[in-house]
């Protein structure tokens, strides 16, 4: 990537974690460019603190006190929240990864509706698989169309719901806006759901080898898996870097 930068290309992270778990990556590479956190629903920039092209797109108070109402209906191991970098959970339990609270000395815990005073930029569901796929069933009828939701995570399975519409795609373009980049001149690379408006949006979308089948469906190419270098090469034989 540094050779990549040295020849003029722009180099930057879209991903479905907070700042609070990215940003070590962030400066491990060097970056000076903005970073995508949130699965779009946050867009910054870590060295301007001036960035005027920054956004925050968050769930509605009321919509997420509607999402919690809704929630009572189903055996949930816990329930957790982020504004912005703030942790927020129902309880602390094994259901949710400690990873999950890295960057944060200190976590909100207690019922939710009273703990969160402002817009979400998240809200999590831990449960079991199964009542996961139940839940989802419902959220189909009810609520997709008031807020963006996946299911993750296979020893801590968990719904993460975001802004309705909110996606990778949304913040990458904002990027490709601040930079200058036509989006036939993006390429982005991804292996999971999370990644499919992104790979979609860019002039190149390239599927990591050990990608999902849906986004290798929609990748416009398939490189080597991350095991294997398969960013690496790639930038190597497309870019000469």
């Amino acid at each position: 990537m540094e050779n990549a930068r040295e020849k003029g290309h722009e180099v930057m992270i879209a991903t479905g974690r907070p700042y609070r778990m990215s940003h070590m990556y962030y400066y491990e590479l060097g970056l000076d460019t903005p970073i995508v956190n949130f699965n779009g629903a946050v867009f910054h920039h870590p060295r301007d603190i001036k960035f005027s092209s920054a956004y925050h797109q968050a769930i509605d108070l009321k919509t997420a006190h509607e999402l919690l109402d809704f929630s009572t209906n189903y055996t949930l191991d816990n329930i957790a929240a982020e504004v912005q970098d703030s942790v927020f959970l129902r309880e602390r339990n094994a259901s949710v990864p400690d990873m999950f609270q890295q960057g944060k000395e200190n976590v909100f815990i207690g019922d939710l509706r009273n703990t969160i005073t402002s817009d979400p930029t998240s809200l999590l569901f831990f449960a079991s698989h199964e009542m996961l796929q139940e839940i989802s069933d419902h959220m189909d009828t009810r609520l997709s169309n008031i807020v963006t939701y996946r299911n993750w995570g296979a020893e801590w399975p968990a719904m993460e719901m975001t802004k309705f519409g909110v996606h990778k795609a949304i913040g990458v373009q904002a990027a490709s806006r601040y930079l200058g980049i036509d989006q036939k001149n993006i390429i982005a690379f991804g292996d999971e759901d999370n990644d499919l408006e992104m790979l979609d949006y860019a002039g190149v979308g390239v599927a990591m080898g050990n990608a999902i089948d849906p986004l290798k469906n929609v990748a416009n190419t398939v490189t080597l898996s991350n095991e294997e270098d398969g960013i690496a090469i790639y930038l190597e034989e497309t870019l000469g870097v």
